[in-house]
């Protein structure tokens, strides 16, 4: 099975930064057992100053559908939900409140 590398990044509100981090240092259990349900692995998120860059590995067979399904789960939903109203829209993108998935444009292995 091969591994698929996920990039995104999305800018964090100041009058949210507290709240955001304070609820990664303790990401709700159930949602971290969804996304390993779904083959995510190696999920980190980085900060400097408002911008923030996720990365993540997927090993299963569609990231696009498992990631809308996983949405469906009430649990997923209600962090979400929670989540969104921490981000300002990523440049460019100001119809998306929330991460915009990056271009890889080099990879060492």
């Amino acid at each position: 099975m091969s591994v698929e590398r996920y990039g995104m990044a999305v800018r964090l509100k100041q009058e949210k930064r507290d709240f955001y981090l304070e609820n990664h240092r303790k990401v709700w259990p159930e949602v971290l057992t969804e996304l390993k349900k779904i083959k995510v692995k190696n999920y980190s998120i980085f900060l400097k100053d408002d911008f923030m860059f996720g990365y993540l590995e997927y090993e299963g067979n569609n990231f696009d559908r498992d990631m809308e399904e996983m949405q469906k789960i009430p649990i997923v939903n209600e962090w979400t939900v929670l989540m969104i109203d921490c981000f300002n829209p990523f440049p460019n993108h100001e119809k998306n409140n929330s991460w915009v998935m990056m271009d890889q444009i080099f990879f060492m292995k």
